[in-house]
């Protein structure tokens, strides 16, 4: 039973398509009995075209264009001017880009019935589609002539004088158009453009005026107005329609922007900004767009440097105003931080990711701020997380190596390190950064050899990395081992970043494990002066090069400083027997 309803219903819609078809060919034979034929056809040749032809439209409608372009040119073969079946054809012929062959049909069904709009509209379409410009105007002129109230056609003759350069024809036809249905955006703004390319800029805004003046309260064509007085440098008519603006529409989202574009091209940056900051306040605008406009309005020294304050205060109110956005938040949190305020951004990004833990750039801020602010038991906890919820992010291993590095626990240290360095691709400023803590790891497992060639894989990615070069030093010299090498590596490390005392003691040191005690003072002395910290390791130090030239009493002196400057029950033995003997024991 379903299957007959399917059925019939097919049926139906078949016989419903071909009566359309063939209501629509009674339509083009009622068009040819005003044609100027001059074939004379017998009664059986009349009815014979008309069976074929209905035949033809029958199989095109079906899809079947190969049999109605056989059943069409049958038509034809009987009556040569049937410019019905011309116009079928030339259809035919345009879905196989048989464009020539189409204007040849076409161009003859218009000379035989010159009033079937239908055909010249199609021929006028294939001209444009051929770049027949001369040919195309003469067809669209007809047209505009055969139907004069329909305006398409007369926007599309516009447009097609333009194409032609004939800017004044163009023009011409739309003050037609506007003369038959009034003041309309498009028209308006068509002739707008058509006097600029003319060079007649006042022109352009004496017909936006008009359309003001048509519709006074329209805030979109008071913008357009405004705009096109900043196109011809117009800029106080340009303020005055803004302020119209905003007294019509005080909650318009974009006409602070607009005002503030305009007050910094006038370079009143005080107007300007306050502008923004109303901007910024209205929830109306989306976040995308302010973000747009905080990058664009200020240059990167501006908004880094010379002007940060005002960024910040902008990025404050875009927080506020969009509280839940973590687009807004982020950066806002990225602001804070650049201004320093470590703590208050790092309270944004944990905001942020509390809303959302998907993204790994704001985990990745977190981690940063959280390592900035020296707080080890934070960074071990986020990383962490991270390293669960992003595994192949080489990152996280490594600030997680960081944390338990800190933290004593050398062999899990080791564990992430070596895990997170075999995610790092194309990145040899990370992986350096892996294979030199992978270096202080092993040295305080003792596992020496690694260290030695951790460290060196890490100066052969970054050879300048003075940090590297002073660790790999130092632990060298606490080895005895290599001391040319270390003393090398510290002199380097030295020349990259002077004056930093923790770097002049390995220097120091190294010299002073090679015998050069007097060299050994100076730079053990530098070290002193630079140290802000009282370091035991240095005043130790100090204490023993002195007690090697021979200035015992002094070398007490450094030596009881650097047991006041050690935590409580972390002085080593070797201190205590050097205050207690009075003596430096090798």
């Amino acid at each position: 039973m379903i299957k007959q309803q399917k059925t019939i219903k097919s049926k139906t819609l078949v016989f419903s398509v071909f009566l359309l078809s063939f209501l629509v060919s009674c339509n083009f034979c009622i068009a040819q009995s005003k044609s100027k034929k001059s074939t004379k056809l017998s009664e059986f040749q009349i009815n014979q075209r008309k069976e074929i032809f209905l035949n033809a439209v029958k199989e095109r409608t079906l899809g079947n264009y190969n049999e109605a372009e056989k059943l069409y040119k049958d038509v034809l073969a009987i009556d040569p001017e049937h410019d019905a079946s011309m116009y079928e054809l030339a259809r035919i012929y345009l879905t196989k880009n048989r464009s020539e062959d189409a204007v040849k049909l076409l161009e003859k069904a218009c000379e035989l019935s010159p009033d079937n709009e239908w055909y010249l509209e199609l021929l006028a379409g294939v001209y444009k589609e051929t770049y027949q410009i001369d040919k195309l105007i003469i067809a669209q002129e007809q047209l505009v002539k055969r139907n004069p109230g329909k305006i398409d056609y007369k926007l599309n003759l516009s447009l097609i004088y333009v194409i032609n350069g004939d800017i004044k024809k163009a023009i011409a036809v739309l003050d037609e158009i506007e003369e038959q249905i009034g003041k309309t955006e498009e028209v308006s703004i068509q002739k707008k453009q058509l006097y600029l390319i003319s060079k007649k800029p006042k022109q352009a805004t004496d017909e936006l005026e008009s359309l003001v003046n048509a519709y006074p309260d329209n805030t979109r064509y008071l913008q357009i107005l405004a705009e096109a007085y900043l196109d011809t440098d117009q800029e106080d008519k340009a303020l005055t329609i803004y302020k119209r603006i905003k007294e019509i529409d005080p909650d318009n989202p974009y006409i602070h922007i607009s005002m503030a574009d305009l007050y910094k091209k006038q370079g009143n940056d005080n107007l300007a900004i306050e502008e923004l900051k109303a901007g910024f306040a209205n929830t109306a605008l989306d976040v995308d767009t302010k973000i747009h406009v905080l990058l664009s309005f200020f240059s990167f020294d501006e908004y880094y440097n010379t002007k940060k304050s005002v960024v910040l205060e902008l990025v404050t109110i875009l927080a506020e105003t969009h509280p839940d956005n973590n687009t807004a938040l982020a950066v806002y949190g990225e602001m804070l931080n650049h201004n320093q305020e470590h703590e208050k951004a790092l309270e944004v990004f944990d905001r942020i990711i509390a809303n959302d833990e998907s993204n790994y750039s704001w985990w990745e801020q977190k981690l940063f701020l959280e390592n900035q602010l020296q707080k080890s038991d934070n960074v071990y906890n986020t990383s962490q997380r991270m390293i669960e919820l992003f595994p192949m992010q080489p990152l996280p291993y490594l600030f997680n190596g960081f944390a338990l590095l800190e933290k004593k626990n050398y062999e899990a240290a080791r564990h992430s390190l070596e895990n997170g360095v075999m995610l790092v691709i194309d990145n040899e400023l990370l992986e350096g950064q892996f294979y030199s803590t992978l270096g202080d790891v092993y040295n305080k497992l003792k596992e020496h050899e690694k260290s030695d060639r951790s460290y060196d894989k890490a100066l052969k990615l970054k050879p300048d990395d003075a940090y590297v070069l002073n660790n790999y030093s130092y632990y060298l010299t606490l080895r005895m081992e290599n001391l040319p090498k270390a003393k090398e590596m510290a002199a380097k490390a030295n020349e990259l970043m002077p004056d930093k005392a923790s770097f002049q003691d390995t220097y120091g040191w190294v010299l002073f494990k090679m015998g050069d005690y007097e060299n050994a003072e100076k730079w053990l002395k530098k070290a002193i002066d630079n140290d802000n910290k009282n370091s035991p390791v240095l005043l130790e130090h100090y204490g023993d090069v002195l007690f090697k030239l021979g200035r015992k009493t002094d070398a007490m002196k450094y030596w009881i400083k650097a047991k006041e400057n050690t935590k409580e029950g972390e002085t080593t033995e070797s201190l205590q027997e050097k205050i207690r003997t009075g003596i430096l024991h090798e």
